[in-house]
């Protein structure tokens, strides 16, 4: 008994002594994303301050529905809130702040996790003052590891209009990296007042979980909207934040966004990457090829049970995939293999269509044991017995 009381309390000790795992934050990680942490200005003089920004010139936070402004409807319409950030009456103005990251220094250091950078840009009118986001990876020294920027948005992109629009841009977290400086600049290029304007800053961490290994896992990164991913074992979708590796067996829901997949065709080879989006599918592989299988539910199409089954599920589902590589999404009557394409899968009561934008697709009919090949500008349809 007394050896064994030692052997667990050499255990116990070890288990105490063994370094917690790395846990990347979750989560936006900006303070004061959309200057809702304070009060906006009511007009085009006063400056306000932003709590949890360090402000240089006349960088403020400005009422939506101030006049000559955005309006309260263009907040409805953005998810903007009661504030957007502007420049202020200066030329040139900007607000920073500094994440801490270095509770994720091991998974960081490793090269598994990955920073999305996100915003609404834009400007006054027809004027070209104009602003933009800038992530820059400190060390622990502080100095600079590499940056993240979006793009700017122009006059001509906002069609002239007072508005704001998306902008996003994902990349690996550099070694090293124990700080993010995020830093807003608004420039004035035209009239009085610095018109670059913000809102709803986002600075979000993933954990990438390394490269796609063949057999076991792919990779995906988001495009645009919202995806939603459910590993196997799970009950719960969990939204994709920048890039990810799930496992194979995964179901990804890109009813409402879009995202990258890149798959490792055998083992050592580069991986492939496609681009899918508005469907819900099951990620699998089988031989060198990754197959998307349509997993939506869909109404009976015959008998009494069908008109009260629509009324809680779709009649039809689809997937688009744009991209080369060796993938194939699959309906219920057929199954569609690419060679570098655009295309479209839609399971509906009158069987699988494969609809052809771009390039060549294999077309398998399950039922009629045929396999057609269909070029661009056509389509095939699989039909049930």
């Amino acid at each position: 008994m007394h050896g064994r009381l030692v052997a667990g309390l050499v255990v116990a000790a070890l288990l105490a002594a063994a370094p917690a795992a790395a846990v990347v934050p979750g989560g936006n990680l900006v303070v004061n994303p959309g200057a809702e942490a304070g009060p906006g200005a009511p007009d085009s003089v006063q400056q306000l301050p932003l709590p949890g920004w360090t402000v240089e010139s006349t960088f403020t936070a400005v009422q939506y529905g101030t006049p000559a402004f955005l309006t309260a409807a263009d907040s409805a319409a953005l998810g903007g809130g009661l504030n957007f950030f502007a420049g202020g009456n200066s030329a040139a103005s900007a607000a920073t702040q500094l994440v801490d990251v270095s509770v994720a220094a091991s998974e960081i250091d490793a090269g598994n996790v990955t920073a999305t950078l996100a915003a609404l840009l834009g400007g006054y009118s027809s004027q070209a003052d104009h602003a933009t986001v800038t992530a820059t990876f400190l060390n622990a020294a502080g100095a600079p590891a590499g940056t993240l920027a979006l793009p700017t948005v122009t006059p001509a992109e906002r069609n002239l209009t007072t508005t704001l629009l998306p902008r996003t841009a994902s990349a690996a977290v550099p070694a090293g990296t124990r700080q993010i400086s995020v830093r807003m600049d608004a420039i004035r290029d035209d009239g009085s007042y610095n018109d670059g304007y913000i809102d709803n800053v986002s600075l979000v961490l993933g954990s990438g979980g390394g490269p796609p290994v063949f057999h076991k896992s792919v990779g995906v990164k988001l495009v645009s909207g919202q995806v939603g991913i459910r590993r196997p074992g799970s009950r719960k979708d969990v939204d994709l934040k920048g890039s990810d590796t799930i496992p194979l067996g995964s179901t990804v829901d890109a009813e409402h966004g879009a995202l990258m997949l890149s798959a490792v065709p055998r083992a050592g080879a580069a991986p492939q990457t496609a681009k899918f989006y508005e469907g819900v599918f099951k990620v699998t592989q089988s031989g060198g090829t990754t197959q998307l299988a349509l997993t939506q539910p869909l109404a009976p199409c015959r008998g009494r049970a069908a008109g009260v089954a629509a009324k809680r599920k779709p009649s039809r589902r689809h997937l688009w995939g744009d991209g080369k590589g060796a993938f194939r999404t699959s309906g219920k009557y057929s199954s569609a293999t690419v060679r570098g394409t655009k295309w479209l899968v839609r399971d509906s009561c009158a069987g699988t269509l494969t609809r052809v934008v771009r390039g060549t697709v294999t077309v398998r009919d399950n039922v009629r044991h045929e396999t057609i090949t269909v070029p661009a500008g056509r389509s095939y349809l699989a039909r049930p017995r």
